[in-house]
């Protein structure tokens, strides 16, 4: 068996992964946590993990100032990332007005779906943008750039008559749904202790430009496959800052996309699987030969295969390659398994189309 390789991210001592979610079992966005009693105590990722890394230092956090509990999810077939954010604060500071938008308190995630590194928040055009010569052409950088291959949200905790978060990048519609939706549970008053619950889920991007999701390119999820990941936690208390605190334990993580840490993405656990079930894609390999590669995705313990094409013609191979006589569409094709635990069947109408 081939070693794993584990992509060249910051923290690789530790085995981070993120739990898929069945898809009966999708978590409800109401900033509750009851739908997230299945998620495995083992990944849940807690205080312990953070450094306070901001002036070159690495300072351990102080729980009894800040305690937070961060869990991720994902659900196969769709390219979204849940997170349910507990966070404990002694002094939770979200009323002051600020334009930008430093003196609230922040959980702050970044995430590099397609693992592509390198900076995508540039830090001349951050540090001289008020600078008038200069100003059009930073505009013009930050449009083209920021953002587009690595996306960076500033999230309120909580907001108050205002956005939920700041896109750190050139593309505010991010946070927009459908792009990706949110929701809040909290009992605390400006300046006072207790406990703060955020779920939300993202969409992450390897293409996401200023213009909008139209020209946009999903990051395609995939179980088992790596993305790029880490957060980070801005806390205010009154007029100081008690940290930046963040799972990388280095700050450039939110400027630049090779400072996060490497995730994967967990298959689903066997207990959430029945015990045999059919099931299978294809994909037309040579359009005008008609040729068709079919690929069992069967669950359970299978030892039989038999493959109906709808054309006359029947396959026992596990994944075969099918070459049809004729161009069309093919109504009906049908895969049934035999195992130990019985027999299933999987019939799909009118997708196999060729010319």
């Amino acid at each position: 068996m081939a070693q794993e390789i584990v992509p060249n991210l910051l923290r690789p001592e530790l085995d981070l992964h993120i739990f898929q979610f069945p898809r009966d079992q999708i978590p409800r966005i109401d900033g509750k946590a009851d739908d997230w009693e299945i998620y495995p105590d083992e990944l849940i990722y807690g205080t312990d993990l953070l450094k306070d890394t901001e002036d070159g230092m690495d300072y351990p956090v102080d729980r009894t100032d800040l305690d937070v509990k961060v869990r991720v999810g994902w659900v196969k077939g769709l390219n979204r990332l849940y997170f349910l954010y507990e966070a404990y604060d002694d002094f939770w500071d979200f009323e002051r007005f600020n334009p930008q938008g430093y003196m609230n308190d922040i959980f702050e995630v970044v995430v590099d779906g397609d693992l592509s590194g390198g900076s995508f928040i540039f830090n001349e055009m951050l540090q001289n943008s008020n600078r008038m010569g200069d100003a059009p052409a930073h505009i013009a950088t930050h449009l083209r750039f920021s953002g587009v291959h690595a996306q960076n949200y500033h999230i309120y905790t909580p907001p108050v008559d205002g956005a939920w978060t700041l896109v750190w990048g050139n593309q505010p519609w991010i946070a927009e749904f459908p792009q990706s939706n949110y929701a809040f549970d909290y009992n605390f008053r400006q300046g006072e202790s207790g406990k703060l619950m955020l779920e939300f889920w993202i969409t992450p991007y390897d293409y996401a430009p200023h213009e909008g999701p139209e020209m946009a390119k999903e990051s395609q999820l995939r179980e088992n496959e790596y993305i790029g990941l880490s957060w980070s936690i801005l806390d205010f208390d009154g007029a100081q800052r008690e940290g930046h605190v963040n799972l990388s334990h280095n700050v450039e993580m939110v400027k630049n996309a090779s400072y996060l840490c490497a995730f994967r993405l967990l298959p689903l656990e066997d207990r959430f699987k029945p015990k045999i079930k059919a099931d299978w894609t294809f994909e037309v390999i040579d359009e005008e030969r008609r040729l068709v590669y079919f690929e069992d995705e069967s669950v359970g313990d299978i030892q039989n295969w038999h493959w109906d094409f709808g054309d006359g013609k029947t396959s026992d191979e596990p994944s075969p390659l099918h070459q049809f006589d004729k161009a069309g569409v093919y109504h009906v094709i049908t895969l049934e398994v035999e195992g130990s635990e019985g027999t299933s069947r999987r019939t799909r109408y009118w997708e196999v189309m060729l010319k």
